[in-house]
């Protein structure tokens, strides 16, 4: 059955799948099982343009949400694997064999990369010379490594652009981002951020990124509040705020459309009330993005597979050289390595689950032209992927709300 929802005004707003559109009042839509695009043997990924270097295994904070604490499960822990010098041609040759399209993006992850600046700036030198004009760097990190030495040489490199994690206000940011001894790491970040925007004004407005992990959305409002307050982090909304992602290993529970809705309607009610509050724009442009983008005709056709293979951008590179599709993606599932390349018959067999999974599970499902399935949930079980399932739709439905709601507020 379609999905219907009923605003704080009373209007009651249909989503119907067959042509994507919200209709207004209670329709009913019966849904004959969505058609999918006969799936090709993968063979190559054409849209290859960047590649994520896992540096090094070794952190200097130990986040309360990290999916590198050992909790997650056939996820890595920290250690104290780093990548060699060794390393830097092999990687830039497998790269030189697999990008398909220019400029070529090389990230740097960890871990905490920064620990090993100095593999850092050997690679961005020797990149820049095999790719002279057409290639960037993007560097995550935790913040706690950036000096004014640090800073002036990714300020003055060319095409490093930085992804500072920083979760909010130090009240908020400390209780979560800590370093194993129980410190916080805000300080160090305003610290930096500071320097940036005084020194490198340009630079701080186009090349620093702030990203944000939520551990507790209701925590959301306040923390909107003191970062409009700050004179520093007015000037740089994050670029991205994130959930903590699910840990299955450790068991996830069903949610409630109930529950959900007076979680995120507090949210939506505190913007509607402070829209001068623009860390709340950013954070509700992300959450509906795949409302606000959809594409509005009528499914007359089989769908493509709702999966990024093959038309994944990136790659993986974790510490021994093995390929995987990305960073988010457990361990266990890898498909080659720098040395010998791409295992197609790896990754086609990845794709194969995938496609079962979609045709299986995704056909008779009134959210299937909406949601996305992400390889990493080869890793779930029957039972996982139900609950999966549930709190897609859900979640979904809770979105459908917040989207009308804000267009009948005139807030999008």
């Amino acid at each position: 059955m379609a999905f219907t929802i009923r605003t704080t005004t009373g209007n009651a707003y249909t989503y119907l799948r067959h042509s994507n559109e919200i209709a207004p009042g209670a329709v009913h839509e019966l849904l004959h099982p969505v058609a999918f695009e006969l799936r090709k043997r993968i063979t190559t990924m054409p849209s290859l343009s960047a590649f994520t270097l896992g540096v090094t295994t070794q952190c200097n904070l130990r986040c309360t949400y990290c999916c590198y604490s050992g909790q997650y499960r056939n996820t890595r822990s920290h250690g104290s694997q780093s990548m060699k010098s060794d390393d830097i041609g092999p990687i830039l040759d497998f790269i030189a064999d697999n990008a398909n399209a220019l400029p070529i993006t090389i990230g740097f992850y960890g871990g905490e990369c920064l620990i090993e600046l100095p593999f850092i700036k050997d690679c961005i030198s020797h990149a820049h010379e095999r790719w002279p004009g057409n290639v960037k760097f993007e560097i995550s990190t935790n913040g706690l490594l950036l000096s004014p030495e640090v800073i002036e040489w990714a300020a003055t490199s060319g095409d490093v652009a930085l992804f500072i994690s920083l979760d909010g206000p130090r009240c908020i940011n400390d209780r979560y981002r800590r370093t194993a001894g129980g410190h916080g790491s805000f300080n160090a970040i305003h610290r930096a951020l500071q320097y940036l925007h005084s020194r490198h004004s340009d630079y701080f407005d186009n090349n620093v990124h702030l990203m944000m992990t939520v551990a507790d959305i209701t925590m959301l409002p306040e923390i909107a509040r003191q970062w409009s307050d700050d004179a520093l982090l007015a000037q740089k909304l994050p670029l991205r705020i994130s959930t903590v992602a699910p840990n299955y290993g450790a068991g996830v529970k069903r949610t409630n459309f109930d529950d959900e809705v007076a979680r995120y309607m507090a949210i939506l009610d505190a913007y509607d009330q402070h829209r001068d509050w623009r860390l709340l724009s950013v954070f509700f442009e992300r959450l509906l993005a795949e409302w606000t983008t959809r594409p509005l005709f009528e499914l007359d056709a089989p769908l493509e597979f709702p999966t990024c293979m093959p038309h994944n951008t990136k790659l993986y590179i974790d510490t021994d050289l093995a390929i995987g599709l990305c960073e988010k993606m457990p361990d266990t599932y890898r498909i080659g390595n720098v040395a010998n390349g791409i295992d197609w018959n790896a990754a086609d067999k990845m794709a194969a689950a995938l496609s079962s999974i979609i045709e299986r599970r995704c056909a008779s499902c009134p959210v299937a032209r909406l949601c996305s399935v992400c390889p990493q949930l080869l890793d779930l079980n029957e039972s996982e992927f139900d609950t999966f399932c549930h709190n897609q739709k859900v979640m979904q439905r809770t979105k459908l709300l917040l989207f009308c709601e804000l267009a009948e507020r005139d807030m999008i």
